[in-house]
């Protein structure tokens, strides 16, 4: 029961309006615009960007006729042009955490809702994401988002979806339970039959168990990628882990050898780690060092999802904004799961709460330092996880990142075209360029300037339909 309860702790981590997807059979031209180049983080002149059939097909000098042709023209009197974001940890169809009893067993399930998995494309799409990772769920559920998607019956991102992640324990919705390497095989195979993109390893499978996953994933031709407790990081990249999801690298053999042992001891069940075991580790240290150095090295794609962390720590302040923000976005019965019964910090005191805000300051100089590094770094949120509303948390996850002192255009790159590359898209997605899907994001200030200017979002492309800002006020629920 108790490993049951830590696993969803850990890692459970109104339908929008029916706006078709499909493109437009008409060419789209938008004009006088400054396309945002996010690689070279500088903007420039404003010109004509013409789309077709979802794809952007020229971009020539402002009023360009050859660019205007035929097009439905939108003047943007030089606007500002960036790739749509991209959520690498967005759980889009998972329902809530819901424990209850058959006879003498309590059953812990997170069961798929499509109703919750249309309110969140919508809202995400409402501020401006248009490609999310969906990081582990039903892979039924989600192929049903994606066949409404495609047949034009709700407004979303595109969405490369984990299964259900692979663990010591089963969890409906969720967990699937593996004990053997033959286990972890067939899971994996079953996965990619069913149209996994990629597979999510867990906190309880041991080190052979995790090695027998990351090599059934790469054999069908797909990134492994994990979340890790009792498992270090700098254990698990050596063995061709793929990717790593949230910060908190809360293993003992992460810790310097003198606190391994006490830390051990003291620790307690459930979330508490969250911030006991920040409390033993350096961000200067040489442990620290040791992350940063397999980072360098084996360049793992990894989300710190510190929005979903921090709103935690703070939950219990009466004027939190993550309370309010999830009661705007988040589908109700979400919320009322989350108001109810489970969030991140279930049994936390008012000393616990201090304690995790005093070691807050840590996790963001470990952030800055993970953001430095050449590791593959996206942004990600944990959506659908405790008060973590789909779409405003994105923008949330970006700001803790430069409150933390990570520099604005490192943000937007990892929000966009690298995140598109560790996806293995980097060739049609996260970029304003000739060829690519117009996925895009229409800004009235330059985001490279301010980071606040990517939350007021002008318009969104998605696949090359145009939504004005009254499009995108019905998109989020804005009254």
């Amino acid at each position: 029961m108790h490993r049951l309860i830590s696993l969803s702790l850990a890692g459970v981590l109104a339908c929008g309006p029916a706006l078709s997807l499909q493109a437009a059979s008409k060419p789209l031209a938008l004009d006088r615009v400054r396309i945002v180049d996010l690689e070279a983080g500088r903007s420039g002149e404003a010109q004509c960007v013409r789309i077709e059939q979802g794809r952007i097909t020229r971009i020539a000098s402002a009023g360009s006729r050859a660019c205007r042709r035929g097009a439905t023209v939108v003047a943007l009197d030089g606007r500002y042009l960036m790739p749509g974001l991209i959520d690498m940890h967005a759980h889009l169809t998972l329902g809530p955490l819901e424990v209850r009893r058959e006879g003498e067993e309590v059953i812990i399930e997170a069961l798929p809702d499509d109703a919750i998995a249309d309110h969140n494309a919508a809202r995400l799409v409402g501020f401006g994401i248009t490609t999310i990772r969906n990081s582990a769920g039903d892979l039924a559920a989600a192929m049903r988002y994606r066949m409404r998607r495609t047949e034009g019956a709700v407004t979303g991102p595109e969405s490369f979806d984990a299964g259900k992640v692979l663990n010591d324990a089963a969890l409906p919705g969720l967990g699937i339970g593996v004990r053997t390497v033959d286990d972890v095989r067939q899971a994996v195979a079953a996965q990619v039959e069913a149209g996994a993109d990629w597979i999510k390893l867990y906190t309880g499978l041991t080190p052979a168990l995790l090695q027998a996953g990351i090599d059934a994933a790469h054999a069908h031709g797909r990134p492994a990628v994990a979340h890790l407790e009792e498992v270090a990081w700098t254990e698990a990249l050596p063995m061709g882990l793929d990717g790593i999801v949230h910060l908190m690298p809360i293993s003992p053999d992460l810790l310097a050898a003198q606190d391994v042992e006490a830390y051990r001891e003291a620790r307690r069940p459930g979330t508490f780690g969250f911030f006991e075991w920040w409390e033993r580790f350096d961000p200067e240290g040489a442990e620290a060092d040791r992350i940063v150095a397999a980072f360098d090295r084996y360049r793992p794609v990894f989300d710190a999802t510190l929005v979903a962390f921090h709103a935690a720590f703070v939950q219990d302040q009466a004027d939190s904004r993550y309370l309010d923000e999830a009661r705007r976005y988040a589908h109700p019965r979400l919320f009322e799961n989350w108001t109810s019964f489970f969030t991140f910090a279930i049994g936390w005191e008012s000393d616990d709460f201090a304690r995790a805000r005093a070691v807050w300051p840590k996790v963001q100089r470990m952030a800055v330092r993970l953001y430095a590094s050449n590791a593959r770094m996206t942004i990600g949120t944990d959506m659908s996880n405790p008060w973590i509303a789909p779409g405003i948390s994105f923008h949330r996850e970006m700001n803790l990142l430069a409150d933390a002192g990570v520099p604005t255009a490192r943000i937007l790159a990892a929000a966009t075209w690298q995140a598109a590359d560790a996806l293995g898209a980097g060739d049609r997605l996260g970029r304003v360029a000739i060829g690519y899907e117009a996925d895009l994001l229409v800004l009235d200030d330059n985001p490279l300037g301010d980071l606040a200017h990517a939350r007021e979002a002008h318009a969104v492309v998605v696949d090359g339909r145009y939504l004005d800002s009254a499009a995108l006020a019905t998109l989020r629920g804005d009254e």
